[in-house]
């Protein structure tokens, strides 16, 4: 070797960095460079001449280095191994040995070069790496959710057993290094994608688009139905170190409650826009956030309009105030109040709502209010009606009271004309005096038709119902004509004129209204001014929602004092009959009619020509 080049070699062997030792084919060693000191703790010369075991940390690692070296010696010249050392001070590490066989020049075996080379600090590197592994491996098959890990070329590198269990049957064949389209395909082999069944022409595309949410993430969860009936989210995020983590959750439970949620909204919401109430909820600054279908009919505007209008505009102006007042006194403690509203419709009736107001709360802190309302206006003329019956009972019944005293006195006194004849004729017969007897029989019969008058008339009074049954359209025309052509000898008698004005159609019983208007006109004409023939006049007049059908004659007239008691059974103001005769049910019978067509019948006391009879009966029109 020349001179130079041996002086490089020299120099090399002194400043390299492992150590080198060189030994001969006996295993003792023959020098070493200086780096043996900082790795052994060895001088060189202390070395010298020693065996090589004693760098070895036992005799396991020595046997295996011999082993190695045996079996590698038929081949190359260079060997490599890990074994464990021990330094000087008996502190052991780990190190790769690099082995050159030098031989001769006739090729017989010199001795070996080793190069030490210290990997502990890689070794501890490695445990670390296997650690952190081993730590991410648990951490990964402690997570419920299914999570993957896929490298930069889209190839598996990690996965825990969620993972797997989600993929169903494609899972059974899921290891690391299967590309991310390889398990997307297989899972989609494996029929967990309904919606695109297995064969379908748009399987390509929906893959290639599920691969592309793979490679560019949106960031964004996905939810779709998946195999057996389950719904599974989806979510694909990539890391800085451009590894994709893929995670699967399996959520049909909270699918299945997510749907019967909207189920219940659905059945709520179509509840709330179906029932006849008036629904309206506010928000605490007194805008409307939601109004069913009725409450929108209610104030004439669409429902999706009305969202963020003010509360209070559809509120009448005299309410708002107080309704205001109202709604800011609510508090947890009393949080709901009610209150009844009057409206008056375009046709001028009245239309009447209860409103319930509720005010919801968190805490202390109010949400919204909420307003239902409710149509009591049939419930309101409910009340009208009963009152209206209770004031008509007490009515009758007071008038039940009278009729009952007046009957009783009526019908007893022709009863105590019959008993006080019969006493007189049974003492004439006794004494034998019958010159008067003819006098008293006809007082008898007298007395007994009279009698039989009453209680006719009575009758007559009583069977007329306080109802109608049957209602029928009736022409009042026709009702007159028949009642004076029913009357037609008596008014002939009488010499009586008539005159008409247009008379109106009403709903009621033809025969019972021809019975009344007979009664009045019969009256009209009974009651004539001696020597003057009578004149009736029949008109009439619409008073809003009545008619008033006029029956005015110029006879002697009513005392204005008895312009009730007229009405009432049984009651005469003249009480001789050879004069004006009758039993005095006639104006008591026009009374039952009238009220029997809702109606009514007066006096009109300011009329002073005669009397003139006012029959009130609701307007068909």
């Amino acid at each position: 070797m020349p001179i130079a080049q041996k002086h490089f070699v020299l120099a090399l062997y002194g400043s390299f960095p492992d150590p080198v030792v060189i030994v001969d084919s006996d295993r003792i060693i023959l020098s070493a460079n200086p780096a043996i000191t900082k790795q052994f703790g060895y001088a060189p010369d202390e070395i010298a001449k020693r065996p090589v075991r004693i760098l070895y940390a036992s005799d396991e690692d020595y046997d295996a280095c011999l082993s190695r070296d045996a079996r590698e010696r038929a081949g190359e010249d260079v060997s490599d191994g890990v074994y464990q050392y021990r330094r000087k001070d008996g502190s052991v590490f780990s190190a790769r040995l690099r082995v050159t066989r030098v031989t001769g020049e006739d090729g017989t075996p010199q001795g070996f070069i080793g190069v030490v080379h210290d990997i502990s600090d890689i070794l501890e590197l490695d445990r670390e790496r296997k650690k952190t592994a081993g730590m991410l491996h648990a951490a990964l098959q402690a997570i419920p959710e299914g999570v993957a890990i896929f490298d930069r070329h889209e190839k598996l590198i990690a996965f825990n057993e969620a993972y797997r269990r989600i993929l169903g049957a494609a899972g059974q064949g899921l290891q690391a290094g299967m590309t991310a389209e390889e398990v997307l395909v297989a899972v989609y082999e494996a029929g967990n994608y309904p919606f695109v069944p297995i064969g379908s022409p748009h399987a390509a595309a929906w893959i290639e688009s599920r691969m592309q949410d793979f490679r560019h993430p949106c960031g964004k969860a996905q939810v779709f139905p998946y195999g057996n009936g389950r719904w599974l989210q989806a979510e694909n995020l990539k890391a800085g170190d451009g590894n994709t983590v893929v995670l699967r959750i399996d959520v049909t439970a909270l699918k299945e409650a997510e749907l019967a949620l909207d189920r219940q909204r659905l059945d709520y919401y179509t509840l709330v826009q179906n029932i006849p109430d008036f629904i309206c909820r506010i928000s605490p600054d007194m805008r409307c956030t939601f109004v069913n279908r009725t409450y929108a009919e209610l104030v004439g505007q669409p429902a999706d309009e009305l969202a963020g209008k003010p509360f209070l505009d559809f509120v009448p102006e005299r309410d708002r105030e107080r309704l205001t007042r109202l709604l800011k006194n609510l508090s947890p403690e009393e949080p709901i109040f009610a209150r009844e509203q009057r409206q008056q419709l375009a046709d001028g009736s009245d239309f009447w709502i209860f409103w319930s107001n509720m005010a919801v709360f968190d805490g202390e802190n109010l949400v919204e209010y909420i307003t239902v309302g409710r149509d009591i206006t049939e419930l309101k003329r409910q009340q009208v009606r009963i009152a209206q019956q209770s004031t008509e009972l007490k009515r009758k019944n007071e008038a039940l009271n009278q009729f009952t005293g007046t009957v009783s006195h009526d019908l007893k006194a022709p009863l105590r004309h019959i008993s006080m004849f019969s006493d007189m004729i049974s003492d004439d017969v006794t004494s034998g005096n019958l010159e008067e007897l003819p006098v008293y029989a006809r007082h008898l019969r007298q007395s007994a038709q009279r009698m039989g008058q009453l209680i006719d008339s009575l009758l007559d009074y009583a069977q007329i119902a306080d109802q109608i049954a049957n209602w029928q359209t009736v022409s009042m025309v026709d009702v007159v004509s028949d009642a004076i052509l029913n009357l037609g000898t008596f008014i002939r008698e009488a010499g009586a004129r008539f005159e008409f004005d247009v008379l109106p159609q009403v709903k009621g019983d033809p025969e019972l209204l021809k019975r009344l208007c007979q009664n009045l006109i019969g009256n009209a004409v009974k009651y004539r001014r001696e020597g003057a023939k009578p004149v009736i006049r029949i008109y009439c007049e619409k008073d809003d929602d009545w008619v008033r059908i006029y029956f005015q004659d110029n006879g002697i007239g009513v005392d204005p004092r008895f312009a009730k008691k007229i009405f009432d059974v049984l009651q005469r103001l003249h009480r001789d009959e050879s004069v004006y005769p009758g039993t005095g049910i006639g104006l008591a019978l026009a009374k039952r009619v009238a009220e029997s067509h809702n109606g009514s019948i007066e006096l009109d006391t300011s009329f002073t020509q005669g009397a003139r009879f006012v029959l009130i009966l609701p307007d068909m029109m």
